[in-house]
């Protein structure tokens, strides 16, 4: 390498930073040179004005690079970008092929998402994934036909399992109580916005810490209180009722599950309170279950089935017939 490009590449490792492949595919075109490094040096893959073309992503992933480097003050030019997107296909999600828009919403939602995350406290990002949610669970509550091949689309993209469990135990949600009718659409929506949001206190957490199978006392201590985190952080931003955030802050109620202190013979009224609280709590348990992560496999839908039995069917067994069903429908 000749020195002006050593000293090039060594100025490069200190002024860029990591976008995943997932943000860029999502990009029509380049807002700025975007990089990519295969362990020698760095070489611009995309200049500024490129399009991002399919077949450009293809070669990406088929070289085995998840990883693109832009340069620290270019990549709020692609955050800007991304979250003008969803904004649009937001308020145009019923225009043209509805199933097409609702998939790209809920991969741009689960980005802006991970955006979030980075700026939990950042108004203009909780106020428009917000809004995005709100007008997604419309959409979805007029569409229940869609839900599985839009939840087969969404799990096929394998999103980080933090930023789309969301999205998963919500619409589960969404489907039992539409099944079941126990609620107005009007109270399905704010337990949909509260099951989106319930998690947000993970921000606090290092994500590093999710793909963990083996947790210090510390850490634990600091998983149990993102319910608590997540209140402080909605609380006074969001249209979300004080009955709500209440449901959040007891969601991980449960939380003995994850430790040796859980006894199987409790119900659900040992650790939480209320209908809606069981039910946010209980499309959260499945969802995590049948789903992978990075240091388990997915759990069987039947086994799954069986632990939410086993904690609720005592107490709400009208509830947990309409759980079953719903599944075992959906499934079909």
């Amino acid at each position: 390498m000749e020195p002006f490009a050593a000293i090039f590449q060594n100025a490069l490792n200190f002024k860029l930073t990591t976008v995943s492949i997932r943000e860029v595919m999502l990009l029509e075109f380049a807002p700025c040179d975007i990089f990519v490094s295969d362990g020698g040096p760095y070489r611009i893959f995309f200049y500024q004005g490129n399009t991002i073309s399919s077949d450009a992503i293809k070669e990406l992933l088929h070289s085995g690079s998840t990883l693109l480097f832009v340069r620290e003050e270019s990549y709020q030019n692609i955050i800007a970008l991304l979250q003008e997107s969803l904004s649009k296909v937001t308020r145009a999600l019923s225009i043209g092929n509805p199933l097409e828009n609702a998939k790209k919403q809920m991969n741009l939602l689960t980005i802006c998402l991970g955006h979030l995350y980075d700026s939990p406290t950042d108004d203009q990002k909780l106020n428009l994934v917000f809004q995005s949610i709100k007008n997604l669970v419309s959409f979805l509550s007029k569409n229940p036909k869609l839900h599985f091949e839009i939840y087969r689309d969404y799990q096929s993209q394998k999103h980080h399992f933090i930023f789309a469990q969301p999205m998963l135990s919500s619409i589960f949600l969404l489907g039992i109580l539409q099944q079941s009718r126990l609620l107005s659409p009007k109270e399905i929506e704010s337990l949909f916005l509260t099951s989106y949001f319930k998690d947000l206190g993970m921000s606090a957490i290092p994500i590093e810490k999710y793909n963990s199978p083996v947790l210090s006392k510390v850490d634990k201590k600091l998983f149990s209180k993102h319910p608590e985190i997540s209140v402080d952080l909605l609380s006074g931003r969001v249209q979300l009722a004080p009955s709500y955030l209440k449901i959040i802050e007891n969601h991980h109620s449960f939380s003995l599950l994850g430790t040796g202190d859980f006894n199987p013979e409790e119900t659900f009224d040992n650790f939480i309170g209320g209908f809606e609280t069981m039910i946010v709590s209980t499309s959260d348990i499945i969802a995590a279950m049948i789903s992978e992560r990075p240091y388990r496999s997915a759990t069987s839908l039947y086994d799954a089935l069986e632990l939410i039995r086993v904690l609720i069917a005592e107490s709400y067994p009208t509830e947990f017939k309409y759980i079953v069903h719903y599944f075992r429908q959906f499934f079909k």
